[in-house]
């Protein structure tokens, strides 16, 4: 079987996966994004339009998908790659350096793909009462009364993981390897039990007395504070607080070295019952395994591993959007521009120079400002960035397609009686496109830099998108929390690097000053 008919097949696999998924109330990883735009965190899922023009939007991507494994299978094995152009894919997988970047990032795009298995908030799997139950598959929510809980509010599946295990009733749920969605997904204060030894306050595994502000809370009322002080050395230092029943002020006290100094109300002592001292983490806060905030969270309380992945996941999603759009309208309008020449070369040639000109940033700004950036979505900025991205690859072809065009198989293809279309994406392009593999990955880099950049400043994508940009943004509001930055910074240099070693391979296997037959 021939590569396009292959290609063409999985097409139409994906596609009627995607299609009856969608149907089915299924939430299949990565197919699940040809219907997100009326399911996305603060897309309005109130609103009837939205949610019906988003449903449309997916079954227009599953039809072009359908439509296009069908062109490819009806292409049969008409289309031959270039001996030339073969050779040279050969070069690149001999370059160590590129060849491994290369399975690197197609390791990362597979990890992607698995999407909901790794980052979200629902589990995987929930085994209740005998029963298994698997919501991050379903497009449908459990609510908490069907676990046991009391309400028709979406249960908190972390909540439930912990009540589970506390029962030991033997139901038990499977979380992803990253328990928190991307982004709108904050948790509450952390809680760090403190241990008390030999007199003094520790952290748990750490053999330096503590330093800081901690809280003891009512045994029946673990929400309510009985009383909290600063700790120096592990013991109390300075002014505490004591609290009532209710959580109201009761009385202050001063201490010094761990002995009271002053107090302004009798203090009985701790009542009964387990009254550890508790660390309060505000946010942001540091990478917790206990947690499974691995990396950390930022100023607003999102997981910072689970934004980075989404980030990702983004980044993945525009980029094929983004080649499809660009290198498609690019090779079609430079191999016409090339092959046609004469008007309409030299009107596309103005057309080309005036759009060049017009400043990319005043426009995004321009769009951001009338439209509102709550409703920017990702097609908005693919669109801005395609509309002026085109233009590199359509320069590069037609000068290509002028050179491939006076060759003596279009000739003869003509004579034959070969259409204009045949000779363009049959004969010539095939010869031409090696010109254009070169700019793939460094399209990609400028497209990941660009994104990053638009939201650092604040004109790119709303918050219910995963962004690197926002998160360095707050890195950089808030540098005491070095985790933050160094987070991003360590991922965006890893991946940008990556494609870069790519586009060196691709670059050196391509270029023909590098191997010659006189080699």
């Amino acid at each position: 079987m021939t590569f396009p008919r292959k290609i063409g097949i999985l097409l139409l696999l994906l596609a009627a996966a995607a299609y009856a998924g969608h149907e089915a109330g299924l939430s299949l990883p990565s197919l699940r994004w040809f219907f997100s735009f009326d399911s996305a965190p603060g897309a309005f899922p109130e609103d009837h339009w939205r949610a019906e023009q988003g449903r449309w939007i997916g079954y227009g991507f599953c039809g072009l998908m359908a439509l296009t494994g069908l062109l490819l299978l009806a292409m049969g094995g008409g289309f031959q790659w270039n001996p030339l152009t073969v050779r040279k894919f050969s070069r690149f997988r001999s370059i160590g350096r590129g060849w491994l970047s290369f399975r690197l990032l197609m390791l990362l795009l597979l990890l992607t793909l698995l999407d909901q298995v790794v980052a979200g908030r629902q589990a995987l799997a929930v085994k209740y009462d005998g029963k298994w139950f698997f919501p991050a598959f379903r497009e449908a929510a459990f609510a908490a009364k069907d676990f046991g809980g009391e309400g028709d509010q979406e249960a908190d599946y972390r909540q439930l993981k912990a009540d589970f295990k506390e029962r030991k009733s033997g139901n038990f749920v499977i979380m992803p390897l990253i328990p928190w969605e991307p982004v709108l997904d904050s948790d509450e204060l952390q809680k760090r039990p403190l241990d008390n030894l030999d007199g003094k306050i520790h952290r748990a595994g750490d053999n330096q007395p503590f330093n800081g502000y901690a809280v003891q809370f009512w045994p029946e009322s673990p929400e309510v504070k009985l009383r909290d002080a600063r700790f120096r050395g592990g013991l109390r230092e300075g002014p505490a607080t004591l609290f009532d029943g209710k959580g109201e002020f009761a009385g202050k006290q001063t201490w010094h070295q761990g002995e009271l100094v002053e107090t302004s109300v009798p203090d009985e002592g701790p009542p009964p019952g387990d009254l550890r001292w508790v660390e309060i983490i505000y946010k942001p806060a540091p990478p917790s395994l206990a947690e499974q905030h691995y990396l950390g969270t930022d100023s607003n309380g999102w997981d910072i591993a689970a934004q980075l992945f989404g980030g990702l996941q983004v980044i993945f999603k525009a980029a094929f959007v983004y080649i499809l759009l660009t290198y498609g309208i690019g090779i079609t309008i430079g191999s016409m521009m090339g092959y046609f020449g004469g008007a309409f070369d030299l009107i596309m040639d103005r057309f080309v120079e005036i759009l060049s000109n017009v400043p990319f940033l005043l426009v995004v700004i321009i769009i951001t400002a009338n439209i509102g950036r709550d409703n920017i979505d990702l097609a908005t900025i693919l669109l801005v960035f395609c509309v002026f991205s085109w233009i590199g690859v359509s320069v590069y072809l037609r000068t290509a397609t002028y050179r491939e065009k006076a060759r003596d198989y279009v000739a003869a293809a003509r004579v034959q009686g070969a259409g204009t279309f045949r000779v363009v994406f049959r004969h010539i392009l095939p010869n031409a496109i090696s010109t254009i593999v070169t700019l793939l990955p460094f399209s990609v880099a400028a497209l990941a830099t660009s994104l990053t950049a638009l939201d650092f400043l604040g004109f790119g994508l709303p918050d219910r998108y995963p962004s690197w940009g926002r998160v360095l943004e707050d890195g950089t509001s808030n540098l005491s929390s070095t985790w933050i930055v160094s987070s991003v910074f360590a991922v965006m240099v890893g991946v940008l690097l990556l494609i870069t070693f790519v586009g060196e391979a691709i670059r050196e296997a391509f270029d023909p000053k590098k191997f010659t037959t006189y080699q």
